[in-house]
């Protein structure tokens, strides 16, 4: 690509990076809700994978505590410091984060997911550069049909 003329732009896609153990989670900037404290994550009546409730716009949500892995934790994380508000279309849904931090990415070229990794068992849909290593990109629809997120939600229709 040649040098940008006077006046042009480089387009720049904001994105939430949430930080899981060793996991770097990239998500589009506008599918996340809220970013509540994991302080506020109450222990009482969950029903499993959810780990506990949090109250947002009025009323209480179920809150997920995944590994690096995308496995559901039983327990809370020490590390987990954020609770990111993800819209379901039936309400909402907590996801405890070590960080979240948002990321103003000029021109960051996202990559397919080498043929390995491309299963119905994972949420990822690309992989980009990201300081010294790697990130995953998902989003908000994919992450709900995944594992414990899809099997919330439906204990949620029930």
């Amino acid at each position: 690509m040649g040098a940008m003329m006077p006046g042009m732009q480089q387009e720049v896609r904001n994105r939430i990076l949430l930080c899981i153990d060793e996991l770097q989670l990239m998500l589009p900037q506008g599918e996340v809700c809220a970013v509540e404290s994991a302080a506020d994550v109450r222990r009482d009546e969950t029903l499993a994978p959810a780990i506990g409730q949090i109250a947002y716009l009025g009323q209480n949500w179920p809150v997920l505590c995944l590994d690096g892995e995308f496995t559901a934790m039983d327990v809370l994380a020490p590390g987990r410091r954020a609770c990111v508000m993800l819209a379901t279309g039936k309400g909402f849904l907590g996801l405890l984060c070590d960080d979240v931090r948002v990321l103003k990415q000029p021109g960051t070229e996202d990559y397919s997911l080498p043929v390995a990794m491309r299963t119905a068992n994972t949420p990822v849909r690309a992989l980009m550069q990201f300081e010294s290593g790697l990130a995953c990109i998902s989003d908000t629809s994919h992450l709900l049909q995944f594992g414990a997120m899809a099997k919330v939600l439906q204990q949620g229709r029930s």
